[in-house]
């Protein structure tokens, strides 16, 4: 990487991930380009970022070779795909023409992100590993459950897209109607919270920031609130750790009320609710640059701020017909 500072391009502009990232970045200071790739033109992000890039859809054959391209022309040093599903494995196909620009693909191996992305099979690592999860199971139409209510969920998928809760089996049957590629999953009682961590190389996790879910829409929390809770802590870094991964990757699990904690998924990616846990202390854009850089990165567990609360609330970027963008009124107090 230059001395000049890093060239770093994100994609899923649209998402309030990338938003989050962008932020954490610029708070940083160390990068001194930001480029960031969506399918859809009319994004606010534009008005956040260096450069906007026009992407194809990620299950496009041309995907990934339309990043590389961006990546190149941009001499971009950082590469960080946001979407696990369906952007992390096309890319991991490109690796070597990345590499061979000297660009950094921010893609865990492919054997984390099919472990991590389906459920069925992230739930036997939990088993293995012998931390608790939800029992889950394959959907059949002959399944016999003793125990409702429960959740049906796509086997891959994110952002709750797909997922139903349903109280007794005809319901179950009558919502898995035409639907393939389906599991039954035991829905656990208590308060969602979702940690977010990083590994500073595989088997060592240098931050644990755990946040409770308050509100959610469309899968993603807009109002939040962070913790000091050593057992989350504990229980969300070592999945992280026997996972293997290097980088970031957000847990999601249900606090008990009887004070146990139980994972329901691990995405191995930054999270949507960045921004909360970089206003706690840990700036994860700052630990992603170290860890491309090769510096120390200290043991950052349990230095964030607990009581913090998030509220998010909409805003406004205008694009007049020559191109021009403009961001709309601040709220004044």
């Amino acid at each position: 990487m230059p001395d000049s500072g890093a060239r770093v391009m994100i994609t899923a502009a649209g998402t309030v991930t990338a938003q989050s990232l962008i932020k954490a970045l610029r708070e940083d200071g160390r990068t001194t380009f930001i480029a960031a790739g969506d399918m859809d033109p009319f994004n606010a992000t534009k008005a956040f970022v260096d450069e906007f890039v026009l992407l194809p859809r990620a299950d496009d054959g041309a995907f990934a070779q339309a990043c590389f391209a961006a990546a190149q022309r941009l001499k971009i040093d950082i590469f960080v795909p946001l979407i696990v599903e369906s952007e992390f494995l096309p890319l991991d196909g490109a690796r070597e023409l990345f590499e061979s620009i000297g660009c950094r693909l921010l893609v865990p191996p492919r054997d984390i992100v099919v472990r991590t992305a389906d459920k069925l099979t992230f739930a036997s690592f939990l088993r293995e590993i012998g931390v608790p999860g939800p029992a889950t199971q394959t959907y059949r139409e002959d399944i016999r459950l003793e125990q409702f209510p429960v959740y049906l969920k796509p086997r891959r998928g994110s952002g709750s897209i797909g997922t139903a809760r349903v109280d007794s089996a005809h319901s179950l049957h009558e919502t898995a109607r035409g639907r393939r590629d389906l599991i039954v999953q035991e829905a656990i009682a208590g308060a969602e919270f979702t940690v977010d961590c990083f590994a500073a190389e595989p088997g060592r996790v240098v931050a644990a920031v755990p946040r409770e879910r308050i509100a959610i829409k469309a899968g993603v929390s807009v109002k939040g609130r962070t913790y000091r809770h050593p057992l989350i802590e504990g229980i969300a870094r070592e999945v992280v750790e026997k996972s293997g991964l290097q980088g970031p990757a957000n847990v999601q699990g249900m606090l008990r009320t009887d004070g146990t904690f139980a994972i329901i998924e691990m995405n191995p990616r930054f999270s949507g609710t960045l921004a909360l846990t970089t206003a706690a202390g840990i700036n994860f854009a700052s630990l992603l640059i170290d860890m491309v850089e090769g510096n120390a990165i200290p043991d950052l567990l349990g230095r964030h701020e607990g009581g913090l609360t998030m509220m998010r609330y909409w805003s406004e970027v205008f694009e007049d017909s020559s191109a021009h963008i403009r961001i709309g009124t601040p709220l004044r107090y």
